[in-house]
């Protein structure tokens, strides 16, 4: 830190040089902000909640720059009026998985009702596409991270509706599984497109 003192003379008043700013001795004892390495305004809110250096997506993260995490959550993980459970995943064979969940409908004004589903399929992200397809929830993936964070696995789809495409949104879900990650994600993901 250079500190230089210099006296003018016009108005003989003594200005200092701190951290490349002019100040009069008045404004001299207060120092300048200190800057962080990283500021915590650049910081995401995943980053901010989980303090890892684990970014979201370049596109997500632009949209929810400044949003507190119970806000993301409420934005990006909506409660789904079609959500899955008890979701399995038996390999049947080198190319093929089955999956099996408990798909379960809520509405405002007609009680819960759940459906055990079956779906074969090269992957979770197909299988549980198809079912939401069955509960009319048609959504088609344009981008998917996953990635595990401490002891649970942490997924970003950016989903469409399948006939209108313009009609786009980012969704998130968490899990203790690869499968129940992605499930949650494309739910609320659905929720988001659907309402």
């Amino acid at each position: 830190m250079s500190y230089t003192e210099t006296q003018t003379t016009q108005a003989q008043t003594t200005q200092t040089r701190f951290n490349g700013f002019n100040t009069t001795p008045e404004t001299a004892a207060i120092p300048a902000p200190q800057q962080a390495p990283q500021q915590r305004e650049a910081l995401d809110p995943f980053q901010l909640r989980y303090e890892t250096p684990r970014r979201l997506p370049r596109e997500l993260r632009e949209e929810a720059m400044g949003m507190s995490w119970s806000l993301f959550t409420a934005t990006y993980a909506p409660t789904p009026t079609v959500k899955f459970s008890d979701i399995t995943a038996t390999r049947e064979n080198w190319c093929y998985t089955t999956y099996a969940a408990d798909v379960t409908r809520t509405s405002k004004t007609f009680p819960p009702q759940t459906e055990h589903r079956e779906v074969t399929a090269s992957g979770p992200a197909h299988a549980f596409s198809a079912m939401l397809a069955e509960e009319d929830r048609y959504v088609e993936i344009l981008e998917f991270h996953q990635f595990e964070i401490f002891e649970a696995t942490f997924t970003a789809i950016k989903v469409a509706h399948q006939i209108n495409e313009r009609n786009t949104a980012w969704a998130v879900g968490f899990g203790t599984t690869s499968e129940i990650s992605i499930a949650s994600a494309m739910a609320s993901g659905a929720q988001r497109i659907y309402g």
